[in-house]
């Protein structure tokens, strides 16, 4: 019932035919009580009153009989003269009551008895004229004629005409008991309507009532449940059809568009998150147009999220690229010196047996002391060399110092951003906490988001316990270095002394022991340093081949991830 009114059209409507219908009632109830008081006015003019007047005329009537009676009985003139004045009164009054019952005479029967006594009223007021005419003396021959005329001649008439008025009296009884019956019957009549129209009304209100309720509460608990299992992450059942045009059905309408536009949002966010979440930062999203509003705001956080992770990831790039390079050429160096140290322990032996040979063949020390001092100036030669080498390598181990320092930078940039990020994570936590139960697929991507930056946390936190590694490693090679640098120089020195004691050894014999001495011990000297250098270089190498090999696991994983050419999409 005016399924296509709005509801507060319908509830007018509702409300305009019930109160029609009461006042209808209400009109029928004034109309009924005032035919019922005017049959109830007509029957006690008519009937009720009109007895009384009957009545009263009877009175008058036989008191004017009374006063006839008196006139012709009494011998008194002046009481006769009272009684006469007696019975004209007594016959104006009836004459009076007389007129007013013939304006209550209303039925046929009623007028046909009022006639007749009205007719016979004409005789006995001549009659009753003649005996007082005769008997209004005190001569007692006038006085009984008059009392026979009364009694043979106005008598009879008396009767009748009391009798008729009794008869009228009695019609009107009659008609009064029926007008009252009928009135019962009337009234009666009127109640069974009033009561039925009620009964109508409340039946058709209630029915109204039912089918207005019936029509607005089922869409709308339709409506609330699936609205229920919407808040509960269901956005892909319809929401119920309503077939009025009412508030109701636009509810309907708005709820559906909603539940599209959140579900296209959250699958195209589903679809970008995975995505990235699988390396492919070139992803794009195949319903901008559906951010609008606050959704806009998290378009927006993702490209940004998408774009800080790009940036970030290129910069590893280049970071791990330069920290390869820069091992390649370490473990280039370190294998060059560990081949060099090698050599150096190799000349250091056989400088120690040559000067054994010196020591036990004294006396060709001189000829010795010249092929020594040969040997000298060859080793010194390529003490400098090695000197050199080591410099170089100090150098190569400083400038990957450098870039382990930039690459601990790029880790504390990447650490900022995973710290923005989860920032990020818990802003968008706080405002899907904010919107409710529609805001819980809101929060499975904030706590997604969460993860990703914990876990790009974790992956910078490792890489930057594996620089320091790496920096603790080449510091410690650059110590063995320096140490190395400081050996081969008192290899020079050595080998230059070696080569002055050999100049003075023809000269000089009886200090030649000593001085064979000293060049033995520095000859041991230079031994243990060598190996410990050839032990540092074969330790730096290794170092910087497992840096090496770091270096190119970062670039693999690097790798890994998809990056746009122009971030600005």
């Amino acid at each position: 019932m005016f399924e296509n009114l709005k509801i507060r059209n319908r509830l007018g409507k509702a409300f305009r035919i019930i109160v029609t219908t009461c006042s209808i009632a209400a009109v029928l109830g004034v109309v009924m009580l005032i035919v019922t008081m005017t049959l109830y006015k007509n029957a006690l003019n008519n009937y009720g009153f009109s007895q009384g007047d009957i009545g009263k005329a009877l009175v008058a009537f036989t008191d004017t009989r009374s006063a006839t009676r008196a006139i012709v009985g009494y011998d008194d003139d002046s009481l006769i003269s009272q009684m006469s004045d007696t019975h004209d009164e007594r016959k104006a009054t009836f004459e009076q009551y007389w007129e007013i019952v013939d304006e209550v005479t209303t039925t046929s029967k009623e007028q046909e008895i009022y006639d007749s006594i009205d007719a016979k009223l004409e005789d006995y007021w001549t009659t009753e004229q003649k005996a007082i005419d005769t008997g209004k003396t005190t001569d007692p021959g006038q006085s009984a004629k008059a009392q026979n005329i009364m009694i043979d001649e106005v008598a009879p008439l008396y009767d009748e005409i009391y009798s008729g008025m009794r008869d009228l009296m009695n019609t009107k009884v009659t008609e009064g008991d029926h007008l009252a019956d009928t009135l019962s019957v009337v009234t009666l009549i009127f109640i069974i309507i009033i009561a039925v129209i009620i009964i109508v009304s409340i039946l058709v209100s209630s029915k109204m009532g039912v089918s207005i309720a019936k029509g607005i509460s089922k869409p709308l608990v339709a409506l609330e449940n699936r609205l229920s299992t919407f808040a509960q992450g269901n956005l892909h059942d319809p929401f119920p059809e309503v077939k009025s045009n009412d508030e109701v059905a636009s509810i309907a309408a708005t709820s559906t568009e909603m539940a599209e536009t959140l579900n296209a949002v959250i699958t195209d966010v589903g679809v970008l998150m995975e995505g990235m979440a699988n390396g492919d930062y070139t992803i794009q999203s195949e319903h901008s147009d559906k951010y609008v509003g606050d959704f806009e705001q998290l378009l927006t956080a993702m490209r940004g999220m998408r774009d800080a992770m790009v940036h970030t990831i290129q910069m590893i790039g280049e970071a791990s690229s330069q920290v390869s390079a820069g091992s390649m050429n370490l473990a280039e160096s370190s294998q060059s010196m560990a081949e060099g140290a090698t050599e150096q322990a190799g000349a250091v032996q056989q400088l120690q047996a040559t000067i054994t040979d010196i020591t036990s063949n004294i006396e060709q020390s001189a000829d010795q002391a010249q092929i020594a001092y040969d040997q000298a100036k060859q080793y010194a030669a390529e003490a400098e060399d090695s000197s050199a080498e080591m410099k170089a390598m100090v150098d190569a181990m400083a400038r990957i110092d450098e870039t382990s320092k930039k690459i601990g930078n790029i880790i504390s940039e990447i650490e900022d951003i995973a710290s923005q990020t989860n920032l990020l994570s818990l802003n968008a936590s706080i405002e899907a906490a904010r919107a409710g139960e529609a805001g819980r697929g809101f929060a499975v991507v904030a706590d997604q988001i969460r993860q990703l930056a914990e876990q790009t946390t974790k992956s910078a936190v490792d890489t930057r316990d594996l620089i320091e590694g790496a920096l603790q490693e080449i510091a410690e090679g650059n110590a063995a270095a320096d140490h190395a640098a400081e050996s081969i120089g008192n290899v020079v020195n050595g080998i230059q002394q070696i080569a002055e004691s050999s100049k003075h050894i023809s000269d000089v014999a009886k200090t030649q022991a000593n001085a064979m001495d000293q060049a033995e011990q520095g000859v041991n000297q230079i031994s243990e340093v060598v190996q410990s250098n050839s032990a540092s270089a074969e330790e730096t190498s290794a170092t910087s081949q497992e840096l090496s090999a770091q270096a190119t696991s970062l670039d693999e994983l690097v790798g890994k991830f998809i990056l746009p050419e122009d971030t600005e999409q």
